[in-house]
């Protein structure tokens, strides 16, 4: 029998994913009887977590290169400290119920992975480079790679003339280079795993600016 087990890596969330897991963590662990002798102890994982909601707040409405540095520091210690707690739990108990009680996410069984859900929302912002824009989506959980297309021009009935814009396997750092000034770029994606592909996303657009 397959002995169930708990992800202990979370680097592939996004931001705001990894802030929900946070405080889920936190609410769960915080009246949990299961682990008393937890490794690192809820006294140094909890103002990890804490650390993070705080500067993830200020940078989810857009700071500064300061603060986002800031943020990034505190989520790679974030997820550094949740590989510590989860594998601490992982080799305590083989219990499901006891390792689902502290919040984290279980590893999904073979038999339980599908075609992944289609990404909900996709976004174009503009790039601090200039002749680039960022290309934003939302991580999805079963997926391995993503696929994703870009349009700049219509055809006859409106519709966007997809160009493939190349895969990867995170949500996290992508964009499209180069770009010209004044052209309206579309986008899409979709998600994939060896049992399929999801439904492509909704289409974002933005009209780029490039500055001289």
């Amino acid at each position: 029998m397959r002995r169930p087990k708990l992800i202990t890596n979370y680097a592939h969330l996004t931001d705001g994913e990894l802030a929900v897991l946070a405080t889920r963590t936190l609410d769960a662990l915080s009246t949990n009887t299961n682990f008393p002798d937890l490794d690192p102890p809820l006294e140094e994982y909890q103002p990890v977590a804490q650390d993070y909601l705080e500067k993830q707040a200020v940078t989810a409405a857009g700071g500064n290169l300061r603060e986002t540095k800031e943020k990034d520091e505190a989520r790679a210690a974030l997820v550094t400290m949740m590989r510590r707690v989860t594998t601490y739990i992982n080799n305590v108990t083989g219990l499901a119920s006891v390792q689902l009680s502290s919040g984290f996410y279980p590893v999904a069984s073979p038999r339980s992975i599908r075609v992944p859900s289609s990404c909900e929302w996709t976004r174009i912002r503009a790039s601090r480079r200039p002749d680039e824009i960022l290309l934003e989506f939302p991580a999805i959980r079963e997926a391995y790679e993503y696929e994703k297309q870009i349009a700049d021009t219509l055809d006859e009935n409106g519709q966007p003339l997809w160009q493939p814009a190349g895969r990867t396997s995170s949500s996290r750092g992508n964009f499209h280079a180069p770009v010209q000034d004044g052209v309206t770029y579309y986008f899409r994606v979709r998600a994939r795993n060896k049992n399929g592909v999801s439904a492509w996303s909704p289409v974002s657009s933005m009209r780029a600016t490039v500055k001289e």
